[in-house]
């Protein structure tokens, strides 16, 4: 996979701040525009925000334009019309070593972890691209690098026209302020680089019809996206009734789209098929997962008396018997990937970067329950942008909602082991999931006085009981194969949770 991409991410704890904003301040050099090409590593603010557990995502922005040095400005633009671009001096090019100390960017918040110079990191990229590809270059051989490609920097793009450098350099609608940089973590199976070139290109769509954040750039191992000035959705918060609605609206305007891949519900059993290959030697111990105990031999052997392939081949039998709904699906929206567009009041009172929620089952004694959706004033609507489109394809219409009302359950802020607790009393209520659907079908139908008929209600809710199944074998299963993961999470807990989950639902099910 390395080499189908040109570009190795590696994990090191020990990477250093400096050489992730080298590496950042290339990437962004390489894919944006205007004062991107110009800025140098130590001028970026780089911030990491707590991203899911198979991305690590990285806050950059560029500095005020005050603080460009006006000078480097100046002569720029004296050299790009002197020289017309062919010849450099080496001193018309300002260059900092990026290996600066003293840096004060990089601060610690009490609500957003930055990078700091400190604290070991996870993330380092070997950029082949560049040549050797060896982001710990010397001053001098990145100074020269620089130098040499000062040029290709300060090119215009095609809609600049014969306006200045300077002025390109002052124009902000030609470039973003601040971006979001997503860097591909953890990927299984032969079947990993197809599904991060399929989700590029989705991902690219949906940029393209406003769905989710912009694209500004892909590059070998990740990409660079829109910034929104927002903050995850809290557990809590998705049961809030006007919070509800605008994600059944949402959910109706996904299942609605008509995206340009194939139609067939295949993408589920794939990824349990994939999965199951591994299954086996990881519960047999003869991969080794994290951390290795006691404990874990225990739980190796209660997910060793599960038969997924006799749990996949009996729920699909029941599935197939049915008529079931296939529409485009996110298959995960969970309250980390729903944002909430912040107000100018809310940004006061927050950090700009407020933690993305990740997956993080333990008691919920500790939980602090308090519904932070009263902060949410009934005069505005809620702003709502769906995130993380990484497993969307095709799929049942019942997975999507009876995925998102058992995320109702599933909180993960927990910051202990196993990071996240199982609140089963949170799950929905027949009325709530009844407001929804309706609100649902009327987006889905583009009517806003569509009335489903009760047979039609009771259709869905017999689809969500179906496929709540469905959803907990699936994630029961993708936690197993991801016990091998050096992300700090619980995955043989979680996978515990649900599969526990799944066999008291079959049971209620075999007994109707």
């Amino acid at each position: 996979m390395q080499n189908s991409f040109g570009v190795s991410i590696y994990l090191y704890y020990m990477a250093t701040l400096e050489e992730i904003r080298q590496a950042f301040s290339r990437i962004c050099r390489d894919y944006l525009t205007g004062r991107w090409k110009v800025a140098t590593p130590e001028q970026l603010v780089v911030k990491r925000i707590s991203g899911g557990l198979s991305n690590f995502l990285y806050y950059v922005s560029l500095p005020d334009l005050d603080d460009l040095d006006q000078q480097e400005v100046l002569k720029i633009e004296q050299e790009q019309n002197n020289t017309q671009g062919n010849n450099i001096i080496s001193n018309q090019v300002k260059v900092t070593s990026p290996f600066a100390k003293n840096n004060n960017i990089y601060t610690e918040s009490n609500e957003t972890k930055e990078v700091a110079v400190e604290s070991p990191e996870t993330l380092i990229l070997d950029i082949v691209s560049d040549g050797d590809g060896d982001i710990n270059a010397d001053d001098d051989d990145d100074t020269a690098q620089r130098v040499n490609q000062a040029n290709k920097r300060r090119r215009f793009d095609s809609d600049c026209g014969d306006s200045t450098f300077l002025k390109r350099l002052h124009t902000a609608k030609q470039e973003p302020r601040e971006v979001l940089l997503r860097i591909y973590g953890q990927t299984h199976g032969d079947h990993a680089l197809e599904s991060m070139i399929t989700e590029s290109v989705v991902f690219t769509l949906l940029s393209e019809r406003n769905f989710g954040p912009k694209l500004y750039g892909i590059f070998p191992g990740g990409r660079i996206e829109q910034y929104i000035p927002a903050r995850s959705l809290t557990t809590m918060e998705m049961s809030n009734a006007q919070i509800s609605m605008k994600i059944a609206e949402k959910m109706g305007e996904i299942h609605s789209l008509n995206i340009p891949m194939s139609k067939e519900p295949d993408w589920i059993w794939n990824c349990m098929n994939r999965w199951l290959t591994s299954v086996d030697s990881i519960i047999k111990g003869k991969i080794e997962s994290k951390p290795n105990s006691t404990v874990l031999q225990k739980q190796r052997e209660l997910m060793g008396t599960i038969d997924y392939v006799k749990e996949m081949a009996w729920l699909r039998s029941v599935i197939d018997a049915g008529a079931y709904p296939v529409v485009f699906c996110h298959n995960d929206l969970q309250e980390g990937n729903i944002l909430l567009r912040e107000t100018n009041r809310t940004r006061e009172t927050r950090t700009p970067l407020e933690s993305i929620s990740i997956l993080s089952p333990s008691s919920c004694d500790e939980l602090d329950t308090t519904d932070d959706s009263a902060s949410i004033k009934s005069e505005h609507e809620p702003d709502l942008i769906i995130i993380d489109f990484e497993y969307c394809a095709y799929n049942y219409r019942g997975f999507d909602l009876a995925n998102h009302f058992i995320e109702w359950t599933f909180d993960y802020t927990n910051p202990q082991f196993p990071y996240f607790y199982h609140i089963q009393q949170q799950y929905s209520t027949a009325a709530q999931r009844r407001d929804f659907i309706v609100t649902y079908l009327r987006k889905f139908h583009e009517d806003e006085l569509y009335e489903p008929t009760t047979s039609e209600l009771n259709m869905i809710e017999t689809e969500i009981q179906l496929f709540t199944m469905l959803s907990h074998l699936f994630w029961s299963l993708w936690s197993v194969v991801n016990v091998t993961s050096a992300i700090q999470f619980g995955y043989w807990e979680y996978g515990i949770a649900r599969i526990l989950e799944y066999q008291q639902l079959k049971t209620t099910f075999l007994g109707k």
